[in-house]
């Protein structure tokens, strides 16, 4: 497979809430410099390789292919959860609120989270996003999915948001039993980017429902090899993980704190079509991490 076509660019991103950073504003760094970086790398493998990175408190980004809308796999679970919590926040679902999951309900996944259901049984619906991030579940997944009011109910919740770009089109048991079709669920790595720098500035959910989310995130266990990897040990990140079947994609998400006061940074990588091994994917995604965070903590 031909390597990635890569597009760079080097954006003052508005929808941020307010007007694109001025230049005299940016503190993050040569984003300039940073965007070439990235493209250089994205370039050691093959496939497509969606990259946007957001410096939250300057609106300052850049992207390499970031406007493709590529397969999500698990990353849905985030815009998921964002629109579940906005349900929370205006009344029509509750966190304690207790749903029930039967036997028939269990939706294949990986081995350690098949013992989270040995029984039909009920869970509220902070567990269920609690599982749904942390470990990925996609039992829970489906189950807020369905409380949400399905695919494009969600859709169409982030759409009213101002969260363009992200289409949910299937649930995890639709997407899994038509594996040889293309991944229904997409979004562009800007996109998602946006929508982490939103949170992080509170423009999206209330205060205690964005500090569940985060809780969340912080504590997620898929991704110690992608975003995490990539920057200096004890660093803050909270992020969300979707890998495809064999090779087919590895993507993160995630917001990572900058050291020294210097603000945060939302960023998206989505690898898709790549025939090299997880391993090196997953190196690609930490080695951006580490580009975009040398660049912006300056």
């Amino acid at each position: 497979m031909p390597r990635a076509s890569i597009g760079l660019v080097a954006v003052a991103v508005a929808g941020l809430g307010g007007a694109p950073a001025s230049p005299g504003s940016d503190r993050a760094g040569d984003v300039d410099g940073l965007a070439q970086r990235l493209g250089q790398l994205a370039r050691s493998v093959s496939g497509a390789v969606g990259v946007a990175a957001i410096h939250v408190e300057t609106g300052r980004a850049v992207e390499v292919q970031g406007r493709r809308p590529l397969p999500l796999y698990s990353v849905f679970k985030l815009p998921l959860a964002v629109a579940v919590l906005k349900d929370v926040d205006e009344g029509r679902l509750r966190l304690d609120q207790k749903l029930r999951v039967t036997a028939a309900e269990v939706v294949h996944g990986s081995p350690e989270n098949a013992t989270l259901w040995p029984a039909p049984l009920e869970r509220t619906i902070r567990e269920l996003l609690e599982l749904s991030i942390v470990r990925s579940d996609n039992t829970s997944s489906d189950k807020l999915l369905e409380v949400a009011g399905g695919p494009g109910a969600v859709t169409r919740r982030l759409s009213a948001l101002g969260v363009g770009g992200i289409t949910i089109r299937r649930s995890v048991r639709e997407f899994l039993s038509a594996r040889a079709q293309p991944h229904p669920n997409t979004a562009s790595a800007l996109d998602l980017a946006r929508l982490l720098a939103r949170l992080q500035k509170g423009e999206i959910l209330q205060p205690a429902s964005r500090e569940a989310l985060f809780g969340f995130m912080a504590r997620a266990t898929t991704g110690l090899h992608r975003l995490r990897a990539g920057v200096p040990e004890g660093t803050p990140v909270g992020d969300k993980t979707g890998s495809g079947p064999g090779t087919s994609a590895t993507n993160d998400v995630g917001i990572i704190t900058l050291p020294d006061g210097k603000g945060h940074m939302a960023m998206a990588v989505l690898v898709s079509g790549s025939k090299r091994p997880v391993e090196v994917q997953e190196k690609l995604i930490a080695d951006l991490a580490r580009a975009a965070y040398d660049a912006y903590r300056r």
